[in-house]
């Protein structure tokens, strides 16, 4: 009689989703072993699409399954979307569209039939209250609501099953990516950081809002200083919304005039945009523009963080991160730079060697 052959359990892949008004980035170790990060424009719509490609393929519609098998929605990730939602609001860690979206962009890294344990991200002040406790109850909800594994992309019947789901708070986690290198380790800034019980400030600005995180080091120990530590509602999308309003400006006003994301993407990138079959130059407007912004979102710093020559780290993160980097450099003697990734990495670290420790134990 021949033995009956055991079933190898499906590997499991640690994945990290920062679920950002403006785009999910994901972070993931691939099969060998290096972190690949990808980012999809959070941008759905209900229903789906009317647009396909010259092939004839559909634009990215998934569906939601309820437990009896019948669709219960269809939603279409696209940044063609002609009838976006509007999610910036404070129970987006809580819709189901938020969820279809990182499927989305679980797809669309290349992991739709893997097992997947997710880390999702939550703003700082929406995972810890002014006086530094968990918000518990608003950190389950966003667990539940990304566990859920009911949502199925249409074209090839597409699914990633989610195992696990568990919350991090944004800026510490990008403190996380700082504090370790690719492999978990901890970095030579860590180990300075650490032997001289120095304190450090991670700055994450991204589309809405701009997290101030200050750290201190307290014998080997990481402590959060809560009251240096807070939340303005200044970002990226103020230099979007100002490029617009000063295209309009310049070159007529009215509805029809609005630029597209793509659009005032492209001049936030060069500086230009060509329309009426001429190009139009708004390079010192951008610079303008990105130099307000950059003030502002300083002079916060200041007020909130206090003497900031007093920090021996300060490390800006998110899309901010990487359009303010001159002037952010020009401001703060002592800044370090990341990117808009450094959260979706530092989950994924924080998971990793969490794992190893675990295995370890």
């Amino acid at each position: 009689m021949k033995p009956i052959a055991s079933k190898k359990a499906p590997e499991m892949i640690l994945a990290a989703d920062d679920n950002g008004y403006a785009s999910h980035k994901t972070a993931y170790y691939n099969a060998e072993g290096k972190i690949e990060c990808t980012k999809v424009d959070t941008n759905i719509q209900v229903g789906g699409s009317t647009l396909t490609g010259v092939g004839g393929e559909k634009e990215d519609s998934y569906h939601v399954y309820h437990e009896d098998g019948s669709i219960l929605a269809t939603y279409t990730c696209s940044p063609a979307n002609t009838s976006p939602l509007e999610l910036r609001n404070s129970d987006y860690p809580f819709v189901e569209a938020n969820r279809v979206l990182m499927h989305h962009a679980l797809v669309a890294s290349g992991l739709a039939g893997k097992s997947v344990a997710i880390g999702v991200t939550l703003p700082f002040r929406d995972y810890y209250g002014q006086d530094g406790s968990i918000k518990a109850s608003y950190v389950e909800r966003s667990q539940l609501n990304f566990m859920q594994n009911n949502v199925v992309a249409e074209k090839g019947q597409q699914k990633v099953n989610i195992i696990s789901a568990k919350v991090y708070p944004e800026g510490m986690s990008a403190f996380y990516d700082w504090a370790m290198d690719d492999e978990c380790n901890t970095t030579a800034g860590y180990d300075d950081l650490d032997t001289n019980d120095g304190n450090a400030l991670i700055v994450d600005i991204g589309g809405s809002t701009t997290d101030i995180v200050c750290i201190r080091m307290v014998n080997g120990n990481i402590k959060i200083d809560q009251g240096h530590s807070g939340t303005e509602k200044i970002g990226v999308h103020d230099v979007r919304e100002q490029i617009n309003s000063a295209y309009q400006k310049k070159y007529g006003g009215g509805h029809e005039s609005s630029l597209s994301p793509r659009a005032i993407a492209r001049i936030m990138e060069t500086g230009s945009h060509r329309a009426g079959g001429e190009p139009r130059d708004l390079k010192a407007d951008v610079a303008f523009i990105i130099r307000g912004v950059t003030q502002r979102i300083v002079s916060y710093l200041r007020t909130k963080a206090g003497d900031i020559n007093s920090f021996d780290v300060i490390h800006f993160v998110g899309g901010g991160a990487v359009l303010f980097a001159e002037e952010l450099k020009k401001e703060v003697r002592i800044a370090t730079l990341g990117d808009e990734f450094s959260n979706a990495r530092g989950v994924l670290k924080y998971m990793k060697a969490q794992e190893a420790q675990q295995a370890s134990a």
